[in-house]
């Protein structure tokens, strides 16, 4: 007959190292679930400055200016903005829902003549940052096509994620920052819709 295994459910040692593989276990479940994470949020932001890139470059291949097309951009890559600077914009925050105001000032933004108007409509934390960057390129292709590039330092927000992203790197106030990019080429178009433009 075999001897009973010794029991460890009364030795303090057993029960301590049970507790040091379980935290482990849950720091490395906790990291791997903090990096899918943060790597869907990035996934999601390049998809909104696919869309940005695209709404620019459909606005230079119709004859608009840089001007046009950078606001165009602004407004697709709102849902990577960050919070609305809505008191800079005389607007306070119980006077009504924040997408009821965004929607109402959307159309006065994208007709906004110059900066300064158009930052008295909307704003937002990254865009004061200047962590987007809209771009113009010349193509390969010639003069008959453009490419848009819409770039931003996007803030990590899952705990570890400087880790977990070795390429981020710190801004100003210590928040860690991940450069993810975009971009879109459109035909130009503009010959077809306005008189005299170049062919």
């Amino acid at each position: 007959m075999r001897p009973a295994a010794p029991s460890c459910a009364a030795d303090a040692s057993c029960a301590g190292q049970a507790y040091l593989e379980t935290l482990i276990v849950l720091l490395v479940l906790l990291l791997c679930l903090f990096g899918f994470l943060q790597a869907a949020i990035s996934l999601g932001g390049r998809d909104v400055l696919h869309h940005a890139a695209a709404r620019a470059a459909r606005a230079k291949s119709v004859g608009f200016n840089d001007w046009m097309a950078e606001k165009a951009a602004r407004v697709a890559a709102i849902p990577v903005s960050g919070k609305i600077l809505a008191g800079d914009v005389g607007w306070e925050e119980d006077a009504g829902a924040v997408a009821d105001f965004e929607l109402a000032r959307i159309p006065a933004y994208l007709a906004a003549e110059n900066r300064a108007r158009a930052e008295h409509l909307l704003d937002y934390e990254e865009w004061r940052a200047e962590t987007i960057d809209f771009r113009q390129h010349g193509t390969i292709l010639g003069g008959g096509a453009l490419e848009y590039e819409v770039t931003h330092d996007a803030p990590l927000h899952m705990p570890f994620s400087q880790f977990l992203f070795p390429g981020a790197r710190l801004d100003a106030a210590d928040i860690p920052r991940l450069s993810i990019s975009a971009e879109a080429n459109a035909g130009e178009h503009a010959s077809l819709y306005l008189e005299g433009a170049a062919p």
